[in-house]
């Protein structure tokens, strides 16, 4: 599945399985996903990622173009702070040891291609993945983040 995914879609996978080894958790969870999500849109993930996998060695070369956040910084503050505290703890997981993604992220990840087929885009993009637990809860509703995919779609189409 993952894939299948593009750079931005993957990096944020990629990070969402750091922060979770980081915390000590067995599995890549949806809180782990959504602090890896809120930071790539931030544009964080090269200094609050992989800066700690580079340790400063080496240069990150698959950098994706710039997009206009979903969040505003005074949000993310908040909820990094929120997510980060709430999340259980542990010892960390080496970073070689290969973590699962956890039934409910697998969920998402599965929304969120049937939302990119439905809306007939060519690729799975980070708002597909935001907008996937809205599409898993409830089907007949369309959120706002459908809406903008809807809208999405009108431009590109």
């Amino acid at each position: 599945m993952i894939d299948n995914f593009p750079t931005r879609a993957r990096q944020i996978t990629f990070a969402a399985r750091f922060k979770a080894g980081e915390r000590g958790a067995r599995m890549i969870d949806v809180d782990d996903f959504l602090v890896a999500l809120v930071l790539e849109d931030q544009g964080l993930l090269v200094q609050s990622v992989f800066s700690k996998i580079l340790e400063g060695q080496g240069t990150f070369v698959n950098m994706v173009q710039s997009h206009t956040p979903f969040f505003s910084s005074e949000t993310v503050k908040d909820l990094l702070v929120d997510l980060e505290t709430h999340l259980p703890q542990s010892q960390p997981v080496a970073f070689t040891t290969e973590v699962p993604l956890s039934p409910s992220l697998v969920r998402i990840f599965n929304s969120a291609e049937a939302l990119q087929s439905r809306f007939k885009h060519s690729q799975i993009e980070p708002l597909h993945l935001l907008a996937g637990p809205s599409w898993e809860k409830s089907r007949a509703e369309v959120s706002d983040c459908c809406k903008a995919l809807e809208s999405r779609k009108k431009r590109c189409c």
